[in-house]
């Protein structure tokens, strides 16, 4: 049976942002407006919960919701065993979330740490925090492992084994300590940024668990900022929103990280109003983010990640990306003109955003070998220096 081959071709002027991301309003979170929240994603599935409202009367949450994005819906989960608990940290292995430190009704700070089955909608208690007791940490997760660290303008670091079940430290942050600072994942890296060091800062960190070291990267060339809001999306960092002060003045930019040419990118702002303590979770190629404050506390959820309009123009360039589905090899086709000023690049993620493949665009013609490229669903992007020309999904058998 003769198969036909699907070509991918799309027009763009380098000179407009239409291929770029966007926010979309989504539902609104299912419980009270908050901050100082967690956020964190199990499978494709999203969850937000803990947090507090401390505009007159200091008002804590201990719910648990869940985000799914294909009905776009909200479901109240377990609550949170310790009770009512804020500016906590959270990352998330597998089929489980990890929850603990933050402060507690009493505003004392805590070390305790509870695993969340998304299977069985259960909680169960892990190890405490070997650290101080603290709030504001930050956390993320490396190859199976979790780290958490920071917060309570401290800088010490450790690292969660679920196989375990045990904590162990790992060098410090090299820089000050601080507290309500960003941290994120890129592939098998991790990255902590801003945060309140005494006053708002810009720095960036990098830590690879290979080397068990830290190094300092670009600053975030924005206002310095802390409370912040970050997440990672298709080997990306993101960081924005923030303030220059706890009640100062909020922001609304947002800026992208590439670890590859460790350089900064503004981006779209924040969808919705200026913050502080924005919460955040990943599900595939798609971020969310939302809650948070300003003096008013927001109760909203946006989706960056969609495309905000194919734009096509009078152009003259065009892309195509051919077969679809691959079996061993694709051929990628730019035209000649508009970006011989700077090189392009194919990048190519699996469905969990992690990078794949990495190619520079030499010419107007690019072979893309499969080699040990597993079968199914990718999305690949197409950027010229910091900009985003094009993004699409492409199959392999």
């Amino acid at each position: 049976m003769k198969r036909s081959l699907l070509f991918i071709f799309v027009c763009f002027s380098l000179s407009s942002l239409a291929q770029d991301y966007a926010w979309i309003q989504k539902a609104t979170f299912g419980g009270t407006a908050r901050h100082r929240s967690v956020g964190v994603t199990i499978g494709n599935r999203g969850y937000m919960g803990l947090g507090h409202i401390n505009s007159v009367v200091d008002v804590q949450f201990k719910d648990w919701w869940e985000y799914d994005p294909g009905t776009n819906s909200w479901t109240q989960k377990a609550n949170y065993p310790p009770g009512r608990r804020y500016h906590a940290a959270g990352f998330a292995i597998g089929n489980y979330a990890y929850v603990g430190t933050g402060r507690d009704t009493t505003f004392a700070n805590k070390r305790d740490f509870w695993r969340y089955d998304a299977v069985n909608n259960v909680w169960n208690q892990i190890p405490d925090f070997p650290g101080s007791a603290r709030r504001g940490a930050v956390a993320f997760a490396i190859n199976g492992m979790g780290y958490v660290g920071t917060g309570s303008s401290t800088a010490d670091f450790y690292r969660y084994n679920p196989m375990t079940n045990s904590w162990s430290p790992i060098p410090s942050l090299p820089g000050p300590g601080r507290i309500s600072a960003v941290g994120f994942a890129i592939g098998n890296k991790g990255y902590v940024g801003t945060g309140d060091t005494g006053g708002p800062s810009a720095d960036l960190y990098e830590y690879d668990p290979s080397t068990n070291s830290w190094t300092q990267k670009a600053s975030l060339p924005g206002l310095p900022r802390m409370e912040a809001g970050g997440f990672s999306l298709l080997g990306k960092g993101y960081i924005g929103t923030g303030d220059n002060f706890s009640s100062g003045t909020n922001y609304q930019d947002f800026w992208r990280y590439d670890p590859l040419t460790n350089s900064w990118t503004q981006v779209q702002d924040f969808g919705g109003s200026a913050r502080r303590y924005l919460c955040s979770f990943t599900i595939g190629t798609r971020a969310y983010a939302g809650l948070g404050t300003s003096g008013i506390n927001y109760q909203d959820l946006w989706e960056y990640g969609s495309m905000s309009g194919e734009g096509e123009t009078e152009t003259d360039i065009s892309v195509k990306i051919f077969p679809n589905p691959v079996s061993q090899q694709a051929v990628i086709q730019l035209g000649s003109a508009g970006y011989q000023e700077e090189s392009a690049w194919f990048e190519l993620y699996d469905m969990s955003g992690k990078l794949v493949r990495r190619l520079e665009l030499a010419g107007e013609e690019t072979l893309l070998l499969r080699d040990d490229i597993a079968s199914g669903s990718y999305v690949y992007t197409i950027y010229s220096g910091a900009v985003l020309l094009h993004s699409g999904k492409l199959i392999f058998e």
